[in-house]
């Protein structure tokens, strides 16, 4: 007992004045730092984050009864600390910096994943020239179900045979209700990891020509079949896809129209005299997401073509045939994070272009995101051109078709989109 009130006499105390000065920095940074969030101009949208902010919640009876108010008040202060942007940035480069990382490289959510009961695909293996190229030495890693490498985010495609017939099969429905008046195409967009993997990492996604090679195999015969993955593969050394996005770029987007001309017989406009804009500095979603500097390091920029053709552009009403806004074919206001949405103004419902073209060719194309890159260049061949976004477009789309003299339809979807049950039951539903 004594030994114990001994040494407990004689540990080392802290000085008085030190635990004074901890309590002062204590209490003081806590005042500076309720200061600034009180006074500190707040923002109303995360250009890391791409969305909204939370606001200020309003006061209602309901809402503090049922305790929405202090949630809503949480979560506004959780998005409205001071300096939220660089303490985020500063977690994610300590994160990159003591090597952590996620190694999960499932591709869909528990929900969209259809493949536990398909079987083996019986496609022929892709050739050397189509596959992965060679080792280079370079390494990559897994991150929040994304592929790192070389200073480049990538989606890692993992889509099965019965889903990729799903979608030709939805596709084949309209070409049975349209035909022959309307001629039906369909082009299905490879995925930036096609034209980069190496042989080091070729089992962390499915080739994608044999999948495309899938779908189109189960189209009807007199759909045509836009093979726009031979025509990028050309190119796969140009800037044809983003480094921090999940999109392509214009470039990306002009050589599938290319191929989309050959199978329409149609002659292509020449880019060499078209001038163009850029918007720079762009960090997309895949840094976003994954927040690696690398890709921070590595920024994009969004060029768009300005073409010489003359063209009058709408937005259509989601409910009302026949009712168009004029506007503008390109969102010059989007920026930083938003850059992509410069294309047909981001995903809106239904737009149309009318061009002095007057050759009869009418076309609908049916679309998700990586559309609005492609859909501009077609005002340079057709008298018209009308696009939907499947996602959300909720009118009328066949006697809109009738309405607007209709005569061709393209089916353009990123090759995850022709292996998601959502995009899948969406251009399904068009079809009322």
């Amino acid at each position: 007992m004594n030994e114990n009130i001994n040494k407990e006499l004689t540990t080392p105390q802290s000085p008085r004045y030190l635990q004074i000065i901890n309590a002062v920095l204590f209490v003081g940074l806590l005042t500076v730092g309720g200061i600034a969030s009180l006074t500190m101009k707040k923002a109303s949208i995360s250009e890391d984050e791409n969305r909204k902010l939370t606001q200020f919640p309003a006061f209602s009876d309901s809402t503090f009864w049922s305790g929405k108010y202090f949630k809503q008040m949480e979560n506004y202060y959780a998005d409205n600390f001071p300096f939220r942007d660089k303490w985020i940035s500063s977690a994610a480069a300590f994160k990159n910096y003591i090597g952590y990382q996620s190694s999960e490289i499932k591709i869909y959510d528990p929900t969209n994943d259809a493949e536990a009961n398909e079987t083996t695909d019986t496609t022929k293996e892709e050739t050397t020239q189509n596959g992965p190229l060679p080792d280079d030495g370079a390494t990559g890693e897994v991150k929040k179900r994304l592929f790192v490498f070389k200073n480049r985010g990538f989606e890692m495609f993992g889509g099965g045979p019965a889903m990729g017939k799903s979608y030709a099969n939805v596709i084949n429905q309209y070409n049975r209700l349209l035909s022959p008046g309307i001629q039906v195409y369909n082009l299905i967009i490879p995925v930036a990891l096609e034209f980069e993997l190496t042989e080091k990492y070729a089992s962390l996604q499915k080739p994608n020509r044999p999948a495309i090679e899938n779908v189109y195999n189960t189209l009807d015969s007199n759909v045509k079949k836009v093979w726009a993955i031979d025509e990028i593969r050309k190119h796969r050394e140009e800037y044809i896809y983003f480094n921090t996005d999940h999109h392509w770029t214009s470039l990306g987007a002009y050589y599938a129209y290319r191929a989309f001309c050959t199978t329409a017989g149609l002659t292509p406009v020449s880019l060499d005299t078209v001038p163009s804009k850029t918007k720079k500095a762009f960090l997309g979603s895949l840094y976003r997401l994954t927040r690696d500097p690398k890709l921070k390091e590595n920024p994009d920029s969004v060029r768009y073509y300005l073409f010489k053709d003359s063209v009058n552009f709408y937005i259509g009403a989601n409910t009302k045939i026949g009712y168009w806004a004029r506007s503008k074919m390109y969102g010059e206001g989007a920026s930083g994070s938003n850059s992509y949405s410069v294309f047909l103004q981001g995903d809106l419902p239904i737009v149309k272009m009318e061009t002095q073209h007057k050759n009869g060719r009418k076309i609908a194309i049916v679309k998700e995101s990586y559309g609005n890159a492609f859909a501009p260049f077609l005002i340079n061949n057709y008298e018209k051109v009308i696009v939907v976004d499947q996602r959300y477009y909720t009118g009328d789309f066949i006697a809109m078709l009738k309405a607007e003299g209709i005569n061709e339809l393209l089916f353009i979807n990123n090759i995850f989109a022709a292996h998601t049950p959502f995009h899948i039951d969406k251009i399904k539903g068009l079809k009322k």
